[in-house]
């Protein structure tokens, strides 16, 4: 091991093996037992079908698969050896499993997602919109039409699905200016199986502030399940649809049962085919864990996993009750698994790439108080590299994650190594207003976005200090969105508390980001600020754009020219008014986070010049 100074160890993780990163956004079983699964990676994405005797195959072709509404997800549907999937602006597509060939369903260029297939086999409803007015809009699959408008009336949908003899649809929706974990209710209507009229809708559950969400029917198709607020965490619902009779099946206590949805196609519990059992993803904070909870007693078992750390999506195969999980480890990229009370197995990696484990860094959870007493949580990756070594205490980056109402989870993040496998620690802040604390801490933000979110990010850098596990004279702050806009809040705040500074596609001016976002979070900083124009003093005071000449802490501005959710014109005006020492990418056919390997390889070579330049 040789003694090189931290930052410039030499690294196996390029630059390009961080740029085939990717995620998965939907999974399903099908019949006879095959799982599908949609993502994306290096800029790609796809739609998979794995069997166990015969393992993958790729089923989109050419064509893109993703729901293109709000952030995305809800990406397909498979029924009756039929996939139908969403291929963003190019509409809805259907194949046939047994055919090579596709049918294009729409092309009336409205964003789609969630589409699910009646157990007839007639019809398709899916999420539609077009930036303005959603609805869920329904086709005939069984001759040639015309989508048509069936539900309306909310300003927001997700979450559709059918009963098992299809006499019944439920949905969540909700309205401005709440997000969905605010005020998301839970509907149901009666259907006729021959024609598809609805008829009889009903609130079943959900209001402010007791958000109701994932819907399912019991395979038996008696009862309807659901996720509540209770209040400080979540319940499990049940619900007799003869009698109406509610009974809670998990109280959540000092854990959550669903995440935020920013995106369609949530799914964070499943029923067993034999309507007695429940697979569900008990979360708090950093972890998560797979339960199953029997419906008749109550008891609830975990599976033993001892290898991940987190979950995501979670799907249980209606005809062998065997489950399947996206699943994360600090130590290895996101997989799919098959998991049951024998053991696991891999069905699918999402990084072909294996890294030599003792080039991965190991996270640490620490935690340190905020002024107001609440205890504030992060992950801290050390340095690490078997191949060098340096005296003293490491450079670091301290990220800001996105949001704000999102979190930083315990599983790997191919770029969090490329930086500490070349010498630097890497601080990721779960906040007061991150998600998997509670709704207390998660509402905590609402209303002091831009104070709360700075004050814990400047401690967050002093407890580094403090445990010594970085030098608070060299550190940079770093973070995307939302996180952006607490990097630049910081640096006028706090101009003193970092050496360097990062900010991607971040949020500059709280009044162009009340006018000019996407439709989802048009309202969002009603409740993270306050509505206008009673709260404009608080706009002004804590836009950066106003401010902007506070800013002396050299900083790099990272933006894609199609975000339509920070829109390009906040940075542009930021790089053009700074006076600081600062770097500007704007990248060409990027939204709102980076998926074009070019893109990915440029900006991870820029930053690391960047941190070496004013952090070594």
């Amino acid at each position: 091991m040789r003694p090189i100074p931290y930052g410039l160890w030499k690294s196996p993780i390029s630059e390009q093996a961080v740029a085939q990163r990717g995620r998965i956004n939907t999974l399903k079983w099908g019949s006879d037992n095959r799982l599908y699964f949609s993502g994306n990676r290096g800029g790609n994405s796809f739609l998979y079908e794995y069997r166990c005797d015969s393992g993958l195959k790729k089923l989109n072709g050419d064509l893109p698969v993703g729901g293109n509404i709000g952030y995305g997800g809800g990406d397909f549907d498979v029924r009756n050896e039929k996939v139908l999937f969403s291929a963003g602006k190019r509409g809805l597509f259907l194949q046939n499993l047994n055919k090579p060939a596709f049918k294009l369903l729409t092309n009336d260029r409205y964003m789609t997602a969630s589409p699910v297939i009646s157990p007839n086999g007639r019809f398709v409803a899916y999420i539609s919109g077009d930036g303005t007015d959603d609805q869920i809009a329904l086709l005939r699959l069984d001759e040639r039409s015309w989508p048509f408008l069936w539900v309306h009336g909310a300003d927001f949908y997700m979450q559709p699905a059918w009963s098992p003899r299809g006499d019944y649809f439920t949905w969540v929706e909700w309205n401005h200016p709440d997000m969905p974990w605010d005020g998301s209710k839970v509907m149901i209507g009666k259907i006729d199986p021959e024609n598809g009229t609805i008829s009889e809708i009903v609130h079943i559950a959900g209001k402010m502030p007791f958000p109701a969400s994932q819907p399912k029917f019991s395979p038996d198709g008696k009862m309807l399940s659901y996720i509540r607020s209770n209040g400080e965490w979540e319940d499990l619902i049940l619900r007799n649809l003869e009698s109406g009779e509610e009974k809670i099946l998990v109280h959540g206590d000092h854990f959550a049962l669903t995440v935020p949805a920013f995106a369609q196609g949530v799914q964070t519990y499943d029923w067993f085919p034999d309507s007695r059992q429940i697979a569900f993803l008990q979360i708090f904070g950093t972890r998560s864990k797979i339960c199953i909870v029997s419906v008749e007693s109550g008891e609830i078992r975990i599976l033993n996993s001892p290898q991940y750390s987190s979950f995501d999506v979670i799907s249980v195969s209606p005809e062998t009750g065997m489950i399947a999980a996206v699943a994360d480890s600090p130590l290895q990229p996101t997989q799919i698994i098959l998991v049951n009370d024998d053991g696991f197995k891999i069905v699918f990696r999402l990084s072909d790439d294996l890294i030599d484990e003792e080039y991965i860094s190991k996270p640490r959870e620490i935690s340190w108080e905020a002024p107001d007493g609440t205890p504030v949580y992060g992950i801290f990756y050390p340095p690490t590299n078997p191949d060098a070594h340096w005296v003293g205490l490491p450079p670091a980056f301290v990220h800001i994650h996105g949001g704000p109402t999102g979190k930083a989870d315990l599983r790997f993040n191919p770029e969090i190594q490329f930086f500490t496998s070349r010498g630097f620690g890497y601080l990721e802040v779960n906040y007061r207003g991150s998600c998997g604390y509670g709704t207390g801490y998660l509402k905590s933000l609402y209303g002091n976005w831009g104070v709360y979110d700075v004050e814990d990010a400047v401690l967050g850098a002093s407890c580094l200090s403090a445990l010594r596990l970085a030098d608070r004279n060299r550190l940079l702050i770093i973070g995307g969105s939302a996180g952006g806009f607490t990097v630049l809040n910081t640096l006028i705040q706090y101009p003193d508390s970092f050496k360097a500074a990062a900010c991607l596609y971040g949020v500059t001016d709280l009044f162009g980001l009340a006018i000019n976002t996407h439709k989802l979070e048009l309202h969002y900083t009603d409740s993270l600020v306050g509505p206008l124009p009673e709260a404009a003093p608080l706009y002004e005071e804590r836009s950066p754009i106003r401010h902007v000449e506070k800013i002396k802490t050299p900083l790099a501005i990272f933006q894609g020219d199609a975000d339509p959710v920070v829109i390009p014109s906040q940075s542009n005006e930021l790089a053009a008014r700074l006076k600081c020492p600062h770097v500007y990418r704007l990248y060409k056919e990027e939204g709102h986070g980076f998926r074009r390997p070019e893109t990915i390889t440029d900006y991870l070579s820029t930053l690391y010049s960047f941190a070496t330049q004013y952090l070594l």
